[in-house]
């Protein structure tokens, strides 16, 4: 994988050389993080990807997905579920090493956590600690010819749920590392998508 400036996104649409998938990430001053990016700086950066590629022949068949960093902002006051249980020294949710329900549980968490990747050492993979569960929910949006008009889903969902889609479309549901990464159970982005 290779990393690119935003504009070579712009002179690879304008050459008609896109590859099927982009992840692009504004520049710094229109990312919309707080204390150096002011949010219609943000909503411009959006608007002229979206726009941009409307204008093209590969928007009959294009997706944009619209995610937000889950590290900071204050976009929502309800806790999250827990859905991978950990029981790290990071971990003090439910009390010292431990995060195993949330507040805003609905249904049982998990009891069994996810496993990591294997060490570089080789053996059985170790379980992911310190990953038992989501941030503030923040906003996922899909903008495409095949998303549903004015609807809103509830399905819960993670950026790697936009991971789980590529690797659906484009890899036959293969995933990248099993069962070591959140994709492996992440909520699907189709329900927000007719027609596919």
């Amino acid at each position: 994988m290779t990393q690119y400036d935003s504009h070579d996104f712009f002179s690879a649409l304008g050459a008609g050389n896109l590859p099927a998938v982009v992840y692009l990430k504004a520049p710094a001053y229109e990312d919309g993080h707080a204390g150096y990016s002011d949010p219609t700086d943000e909503q411009n950066f959006v608007a002229s990807v979206v726009t941009a590629l409307q204008g093209t022949q590969e928007w009959s068949s294009t997706a944009i997905v619209v995610a937000y960093d889950d590290s900071d902002g204050w976009y929502d006051h309800q806790a999250p579920p827990i859905v991978n249980s950990s029981t790290g020294i990071a971990d003090a949710l439910n009390g010292a090493s431990l995060c195993t329900s949330g507040a805003q549980q609905n249904g049982a968490a998990p009891t069994t956590p996810l496993l990591g990747a294997p060490s570089a050492e080789g053996g059985a993979p170790a379980p992911a600690i310190g990953r038992c569960g989501y941030g503030t929910r923040i906003p996922l949006m899909v903008v495409s010819p095949f998303a549903k008009h004015n609807y809103i889903d509830h399905t819960l969902t993670d950026q790697t749920s936009i991971l789980k889609f590529v690797e659906d479309n484009w890899l036959g549901g293969q995933r990248i590392q099993t069962g070591g990464s959140l994709d492996t159970i992440a909520g699907s982005i189709e329900n927000m998508l007719s027609g596919i």
